[in-house]
């Protein structure tokens, strides 16, 4: 049963911009399986699944005081996590794509301009990198070569809760990190494709 209190989108996020931690409590519980279900049809790996969907739910908080939602929140949350599906296929084929389009595609005009912004964008994740502190980046990277949370766990002999938190905050000091970078990352992705 809704409660009284969020029987309206507006009322959530007016709770949610005040810091109401029971409307987040209330999306949360309301979207999650839903949106984890789109995306693990997408990406079929339930750790990537869980991350994404966790990082929806962490910028919906930090953001709370300025969303702007003019569609419903379900529309909203649907149509967020879909952009960050189709932002972690770009991700991973980033490198694949570019380093075959070098190969095969070196008459290409803008083959330098490519070049440049790629290696812009490497070395600004490199730095990045190593701004997160250092259990957060060895985390990270553990995550990031395709162990599961249970993995990095056991190997690094940490809780799965610690992984989760130390994979949380290294994906917010990153997002922050490399913001300037996000625009330069899509266009170097679209001209890569």
């Amino acid at each position: 049963m809704i409660s009284p209190i969020f029987d309206t989108d507006q009322k959530i996020l007016s709770h949610l911009a005040k810091g109401d931690v029971t409307a987040f409590d209330f999306l949360y519980q309301k979207y999650f399986s839903k949106l984890y279900g789109a995306v693990y049809k997408r990406l079929q790996n339930r750790e990537l699944t869980e991350e994404i969907v966790q990082e929806l739910f962490v910028s919906l908080w930090e953001r709370r005081t300025v969303l702007s939602i003019s569609t419903t929140i379900e529309a909203y949350l649907f149509s967020s996590v879909k952009y960050l599906v189709i932002a972690q296929y770009k991700k991973n084929n980033l490198f694949e794509q570019y380093s075959t389009n070098i190969e095969t595609d070196n008459k290409d005009e803008n083959f330098t301009e490519q070049a440049v912004s790629f290696d812009e964008l490497n070395e600004a994740y490199q730095k990045a990198l190593l701004i997160l502190p250092e259990r957060c980046r060895e985390v990270f990277l553990l995550k990031r070569s395709g162990l599961s949370q249970r993995e990095v766990s056991e190997k690094l002999d940490i809780s799965e809760k610690t992984v989760e938190n130390q994979m949380t905050k290294a994906l917010k000091i990153l997002r922050e990190v490399l913001k300037d970078y996000t625009l330069l990352f899509i266009l170097l992705n679209t001209a890569c494709n």
